[in-house]
């Protein structure tokens, strides 16, 4: 098993605000272009719901809501890799968690931390290349007026 791999980012906002841009329609799909230009979802961000994290051409992940606590958690279990929206069994991410924790440091500023664990190996790289950038995105954001 690999080593979790940790994220973190100070926003200058409530976590509510952050939390609506982080997991919103739209927010979603700006911050998380850095690691595929129109990524969305679909799905609901309750405990216990199954989602699709897809991109063009129907390539992504299922995965199911481990839990989610508004406006402060949400835990992502990973089922499996997307081909062409079909399931693709050449990877195993049936341990695989993103977890996000949101906490307000000082009113209106939160800082975001992201876990990953059970990233395979060959993945390390790019996600510690793509992730900064991403948390960056949803930071400006987040501080836009």
């Amino acid at each position: 098993m690999t080593r979790p791999l940790n994220y973190q980012i100070e926003i200058e906002a409530p976590s509510e605000r952050v939390w609506q841009q982080m997991l919103s329609d739209a927010g979603y799909r700006d911050w998380t272009s850095d690691f595929c230009e129109g990524s969305y979802f679909e799905g609901r961000w309750e405990t216990g719901a199954d989602m699709l994290f897809l991109g063009p051409g129907g390539q992504g992940m299922r995965a199911r809501i481990e839990a989610a606590e508004h406006p402060n958690y949400v835990s992502i279990q990973h089922l499996g890799e997307l081909r062409e929206g079909k399931p693709n069994s050449g990877e195993d991410w049936t341990e695989s968690f993103e977890r996000y924790r949101l906490s307000e440091t000082t009113p209106g500023q939160t800082r975001v931390a992201v876990e990953l664990t059970g990233v395979p190996e060959q993945y390390i790289e790019m996600m510690d290349g793509m992730w900064p950038k991403a948390l960056a995105r949803l930071k400006a954001g987040c501080e836009r007026d």
